[in-house]
């Protein structure tokens, strides 16, 4: 019924539909409810620390047999410079909104990724199936030993020059991640901006341009969007918004109501929540903000100082202030289980191929 790839056979896995790791919404639940439903589900664990990491790939395994995915960011990230005379203007601005919700004081950031080489070792002794990384590959070394316990290495591209880089450092599969795609850019080697291509455009280029498989990302919803992506010239697809209404995963409700209840112009690509530009829906902050985007702290300093108001507006079921990740196709968004929507694309593929053919 698919198309014949070398991706299902590089992930042992049956249907050629990857669900997006989406670091603070995947859980153990959704990712096995996918994986057994003939996916490959994924987990991001780049904000999760080694010990509970580890954890929670146990707690996948109790839950499903079948191959899953671990994604952490780059080390890269990690790193960064924060003097107090960039945070305090932020911090000021953070303490109007804090008021407001009654939210305590603005914290300190503090690290809230990695330490990388912690959780890699966790994903290596844990012999995790798929691994995948964002903003960029992982060190070459790291691949090597990623290859040696017979797993495979995913990483994301937003451009064909970084596709051609993850190659050449050894990765197996590439994510073509469009303009479309929720959540954040996985652009490491060029501006940002360099890397605002559409799913439609990049994914044939991509394909074009590299000898391994090619996945698309971004706006992919339905079957419509599986069949472009394989005409398109990809192994399969990756998808993240469509996951975000299924009862698995770990959101808040406001999120998700919003998710349910958008249209095509409400996301936006900001830099105002974390430091790095990633596509969200648009509400109060991202709007407040706008005029103050010279004080935003670099990545993940940004996530960290204002992490206790994006939690308090949540819990408070106000989405003025909640990170809101979602692509450009959210209003395509269904609420179903995980393993309901996966059989859904199936039937839904099937049909859309069947149209196609020539009469």
């Amino acid at each position: 019924m698919w198309p014949k790839t070398e991706l299902t056979d590089l992930l042992k896995i049956t249907h050629p539909i990857i669900q997006a790791p989406m670091v603070g919404a995947s859980t153990p639940e959704l990712v096995a409810a996918v994986s057994n439903a003939g996916g490959l589900g994924s987990y991001g664990g780049a904000a999760t620390a080694p010990a509970k990491l580890r954890s929670i790939i146990r707690q996948i395994r109790e839950l499903t047999d079948q191959p899953f995915g671990v994604n952490l960011f780059a080390p890269a990230v990690e790193a960064y410079q924060l003097t107090p005379e960039q945070q305090t203007p932020m911090s000021e601005l953070l303490t109007k909104w804090h008021n407001e919700l009654d939210a305590g004081p603005v914290p300190e950031p503090i690290p809230l990724v990695g330490p990388f080489q912690e959780q890699f070792t966790v994903l290596l002794e844990e012999k995790v199936p798929v691994f995948s990384f964002h903003f960029g590959p992982a060190p070459i070394e790291a691949i090597r030993k990623i290859h040696a316990i017979g797993s495979v290495v995913l990483a994301t591209a937003t451009t064909v020059r970084e596709a051609k880089a993850l190659v050449v450092a050894g990765v197996d599969v590439i994510i073509a991640q469009g303009f479309e795609a929720g959540g954040h850019r996985g652009t490491f080697a060029v501006p940002y901006e360099h890397g605002l291509i559409g799913t439609a455009a990049l994914v044939p280029q991509i394909a074009d341009a590299v000898s391994v498989p090619v996945v698309a990302a971004g706006g992919i919803m339905d079957a419509r969007g599986i069949v472009a992506a394989f005409a398109l010239g990809a192994s399969g697809v990756q998808m993240g918004t469509a996951f975000l209404a299924c009862p698995e995963n770990n959101i808040p409700e406001v999120y998700r109501q919003a998710v349910l209840n958008s249209q095509d112009e409400d996301t936006v690509i900001t830099e105002v929540f974390s430091g790095k530009p990633a596509r969200a829906i648009r509400n109060r902050f991202i709007r407040e903000m706008e005029n103050h985007r010279d004080k935003v702290l670099p990545f993940p300093a940004q996530m960290a100082i204002g992490r206790v108001l994006y939690q308090t507006s949540a819990q408070q079921s106000n989405p003025d202030f909640v990170s809101m990740w979602a692509g450009q196709a959210a209003a395509l968004t269904e609420a179903l289980p995980a393993g309901e929507l996966i059989e859904k694309l199936i039937q839904e593929f099937l049909a859309v191929t069947a149209s196609l053919q020539v009469k």
